[in-house]
């Protein structure tokens, strides 16, 4: 079965990483063939030129309505004879619905929604109606579509959290200091909870029994000038450093501790993943979506989304408590090889055989 991939992202984020171990795992079976279309220019279509038996087809822009996309991915439903072809973001599945408009039933659509935003009204909305197979990567975007997008048939909405592959990251590396290091990835958009996190230093620089600490932030965007005036305002500013985009794999094994405060939208978060491959433990806000991540008290701590009083008094304990730091660790270690990539691509190769 020939399998069409297809992804507009730019960047190499986290749902590309998701459609790299798919296309990977695709190539490396003995059932199915693999194309992976993307823009031109986008680090994923370098990543995947370097797997053997990835097919790569460059686009011609970003774009889902540019018509040179829409030609290149006609002509490539022809000459690769794909059965399914498998979008991986909002843009790809307007791509992938226009084709899917033209050429009828000649392939499978399948849509992977990564967000738990509701679904929108027009287009927006009807492009997930005419897929034939709709994913999301937890169960709360499953039935937030669902809710927003009641003419949707809940016979092909499927569930499958996104994966990690734990040999691309590092062991823990010792400091040899006595610092605590609390660690935060992510872009500094509204819905990650940079805010949460820094109202939460605000309360920990309160308590007097703590060893020397600091929070380290990874990631760049447009609320950097608002956190940096809030840290000065609550005058933990000499406790933050603001580390900008990197490769979080390089500071992973620095950290002590992982907040992911998320306040919405969140998927099938790949940070916690990281903390739990990194050996780190996890503090995670109470979202439907990390819930199904999190197993409170034994694969990390979770607290009530915006609650940064809360937040405060975990990472309080958990920086006096050795003991809870290695329990959660090791139920970390657990919990994370029910999320590997290979499960991931494993239960997507299960759909597209149930598609035809």
């Amino acid at each position: 079965m020939h399998i069409l991939l297809l992804d507009l992202g730019k960047e190499m984020r986290g749902g590309q990483w998701q459609v790299f171990y798919l296309a990977r795992a695709l190539a490396r079976s003995q059932e199915f063939t693999v194309t992976l279309a993307a823009p031109a220019n986008a680090p994923l279509l370098t990543h995947a030129a370097e797997v053997e038996g990835v097919t790569i087809i460059p686009l011609s822009s970003a774009s889902d309505w540019d018509v040179r996309n829409i030609y290149k991915l006609r002509r490539a439903v022809k000459k690769h004879g794909a059965q399914v072809i498998h979008t991986n973001c909002a843009k790809s599945a307007s791509l992938g619905a226009i084709i899917k408009k033209m050429c009828g039933d000649a392939f499978r659509l399948i849509h992977t929604r990564r967000v738990s935003y509701p679904l929108k009204t027009g287009w927006s909305g009807k492009k997930y109606l005419l897929a034939d197979a709709v994913v999301g990567v937890s169960q709360e975007i499953s039935d937030t579509m669902l809710e927003s997008a009641p003419e949707l048939d809940s016979k092909k909405v499927f569930t499958i959290h996104s994966g990690i592959d734990s040999s691309r990251y590092q062991a823990k590396k010792d400091r040899n200091d006595e610092r605590m290091i609390i660690g935060m990835i992510g872009a500094l958009t509204e819905q990650k909870g940079h805010v949460v996190l820094v109202r939460a230093l605000g309360e920990l620089i309160k308590y007097k029994d703590l060893p020397t600490w600091e929070a380290r932030f990874v990631g760049d965007g447009p609320l950097f000038g608002e956190i940096k005036e809030l840290a000065e305002e609550l005058e933990v500013s000499s406790h933050i450093a603001l580390l900008g985009r990197q490769d979080a794999r390089d500071q992973l094994p620095y950290f002590d501790l992982l907040a992911v405060p998320s306040v919405n939208g969140e998927g099938s978060s790949g940070v916690i993943k990281e903390g739990w491959v990194g050996q780190l433990p996890v503090v995670a806000s109470d979202l439907e979506s990390n819930l199904e991540l999190v197993e409170d008290q034994k694969s990390g701590l979770t607290f009530p989304n915006h609650d940064h009083e809360k937040l405060a008094q975990l990472l309080h304990d958990l920086m006096l408590d050795e003991k809870l730091r290695a329990n959660l660790v090791e139920g970390g270690n657990k919990r994370v090889q029910l999320f590997t990539d290979m499960k991931m691509a494993t239960a997507y190769m299960e759909l597209y055989k149930q598609s035809w």
